[in-house]
């Protein structure tokens, strides 16, 4: 589907409800008492393109296990709706042209099929999870071993 088509079948969420969205999931799978998560993360830092955070949060998470892709899509008949978001990196550290076609510290809702499909319409790096906040997946621009990877964390 087309990135307009794609945007008809999401949900974006206003600033606030994103906000408190986010900080939900920090609080349920970041471990915020890493004093580098305080530098890297909490403490935003000035850009041209306004505040970001230096690193990536699932360097922090609570409870990684590697998965790989092919392992989301066996889990992936049995997830409905799931919110979405990204990292807030700046355009100084990302080198890829329209990276943020949504806005850096959007929030979006969708089904989880539509996202498998048009993933590429999102940034590299997503954490998807659903309203239980039970558990997360990661997609990442990491590969091991020449193969892409993600991340879990919770019972998924």
């Amino acid at each position: 589907m087309d990135f307009h088509a794609f945007k008809t079948n999401i949900k974006i969420l206003d600033r606030e409800e994103g906000s408190e969205i986010r900080e939900r999931y920090i609080e349920n799978f970041i471990n915020t008492l890493s004093s580098r998560y305080n530098e890297m993360i909490k403490q935003r830092h000035k850009f041209q393109d306004g505040y970001c955070y230096l690193g990536y949060l699932w360097d922090y998470l609570k409870n990684p296990i590697v998965i790989t892709k092919e392992y989301v899509e066996v889990v992936a008949k049995d997830i409905g709706e799931v919110y979405v978001f990204w990292d807030i990196q700046t355009c100084e550290r990302i080198f890829i042209k329209n990276y943020w076609k949504l806005g850096k510290e959007t929030v979006i809702k969708l089904k989880f099929e539509v996202l498998l499909e048009n993933y590429g319409y999102l940034p590299e790096d997503i954490y998807v999870f659903d309203e239980t906040f039970q558990w997360t997946l990661i997609f990442t621009h990491e590969e091991a071993d020449g193969v892409p990877y993600c991340i879990k964390s919770g019972n998924i």
